[in-house]
């Protein structure tokens, strides 16, 4: 392939049987003004430390809210797997855009803090409707592709929207108040156009596929948690799935709050290095590559992909621990040994948000109704992660005074995540059933 060829391809974007095509403008006009307003907000920790002068221990709030979310996914997750997906995404992401524009209201960095968890809660819930639209109107056997693609031109948008707002805040040294609440309002607004246009899709019928075995029937209101017990209970191989992406979570987000931490502050950079750092330098290593690994999650089992990905997580926060001992000693070399860590963490980044957010559940999910009751259950268990870990990071930082401790916690717990996962592949290794996701629904399509 020549390079224009290669060029051509990016973006002219997958091949898509006529019918997607529709699905695929309006979901990629979707993510690319939803990656604006995230390029925005990518910053927030920033502009609550250096322009609201918050507290360190203050950045972590925002996990903590945002796992509330999650909890409630676990039953909204069962009660959106009968009915029509759309309004289960739309409803929340428009409270996702105010809590932005009420972010430019405030001059308190707790509240600010506390007014992006909120917005990531609602973000959150959105997520099952999401999963499910993608599941109905693509073929199995170009998700990954197509997820990969978008995630590619998202993260491109995160990356230049996140670099300019941190340059704007650069240049805005006399005003950064103002700047702050223009760039949270410009966050809102584009932030409720990227629903409103995914709200245009028009989404197919689901498959009349059996759900679950016949069991007794709940009480109305309880009947959503019954059917996310029912497939923890039934499905041996998904709750392994759920208890290692558990650890998983755990594992990088009892650090990840304080990486802004790291570079704002232990290394003394400016608002445009430590956007480069935090968020840039990871972001392009996946445009990169996100577009071949989805395609390469389409060929695989999920496992697999699993062991590699987590395998790169987990040498960033070690990385940074080691960058927190050069950071009196020798900066220069801190800052290597930083980037590094983000290039590791960068090139395994889309892949993670693919699996985990987007198809990964279809590996494991009859499809049908249980799509997003699994999918609930996976962002019930990531919500407990947010809950505790940020929890149990701050104790350990304001215990320790460690910063590298925390980091080398973090980055153990996701290595082990990696091996355990590593085992699931072994154990699978050879069952043509669970050889790729397209083969899985295919398997149970028969049945």
């Amino acid at each position: 392939m020549t390079i224009a060829q290669g060029l051509g391809g990016f973006f002219r974007g997958p091949a898509l049987p006529a019918e997607c095509r529709g699905t695929y403008a309006r979901h990629f006009a979707f993510a690319v003004l939803d990656a604006i307003a995230a390029g925005i907000l990518t910053n927030a920790p920033l502009l609550a430390l250096k322009g609201m002068d918050s507290s360190e221990w203050q950045v972590a709030v925002h996990l903590p809210i945002s796992s509330l979310g999650m909890f409630s996914v676990l039953y909204l997750g069962g009660l959106m797997a009968e009915r029509r997906p759309m309004p289960f995404a739309v409803v929340p992401g428009m409270a996702y855009a105010l809590a932005s524009l009420l972010m430019a209201l405030t001059n308190q960095p707790l509240l600010f803090l506390v007014l992006a968890g909120l917005g990531t809660l609602f973000e959150t819930v959105s997520r099952p409707a999401v999963t499910a639209i993608i599941r109905l109107n693509y073929p199995a056997t170009r998700r990954g592709a197509v997820t990969g693609v978008i995630r590619q031109w998202h993260l491109i948008t995160v990356l230049l929207t996140g670099a300019l707002a941190a340059w704007a805040m650069d240049q805005a040294k006399d005003f950064q108040p103002l700047m702050i609440k223009a760039q949270m309002a410009l966050a809102g607004v584009v932030s409720a156009v990227s629903f409103l246009i995914f709200r245009t899709i028009r989404v197919q019928d689901r498959p009349r596929v059996p759900a679950s075995r016949d069991v007794p029937e709940a009480p109305k209101l309880l009947e959503p948690l019954s059917g996310a017990w029912r497939v923890l209970r039934e499905d041996g191989r998904f709750r392994r799935y759920v208890a290692i992406g558990f650890l998983y979570a755990f594992g990088g987000l009892l650090y990840v709050s304080y990486v802004p931490v790291l570079f704002s502050r232990r290394l003394q950079l400016g608002y445009l290095a430590a956007a480069l750092l935090t968020n840039t330098l990871p972001s392009l290593m996946a445009i990169l590559f996100t577009g071949q690994i989805g395609r390469w999650i389409d060929r695989v089992n999920t496992w697999k992909a699993w062991t590699l990905i987590r395998l790169g997580w987990g040498l960033d926060p070690l990385l940074l621990a080691g960058a927190t001992l050069l950071a009196g000693l020798h900066p220069a070399l801190a800052v290597a040994a930083s980037a590094t860590g983000r290039v590791s963490r960068g090139l395994v980044m889309g892949g993670s948000w693919i699996l985990w957010w987007q198809v990964g559940v279809n590996h494991f999910a009859k499809p049908g109704g249980d799509t997003t009751r699994y999918m609930g259950v996976v962002i019930f268990a990531n919500g407990l992660a947010r809950l505790l870990a940020p929890t149990v990071g701050a104790w350990m930082l304001v215990g320790s005074g460690s910063l590298g401790a925390v980091l080398c916690v973090g980055g153990l717990l996701v290595l082990m995540s990696s091996l355990l996962s590593l085992i699931q592949f072994l154990h699978e290794r050879g069952q043509d059933r669970y050889a790729t996701i397209a083969g899985f629904e295919a398997q149970h399509s028969r049945d």
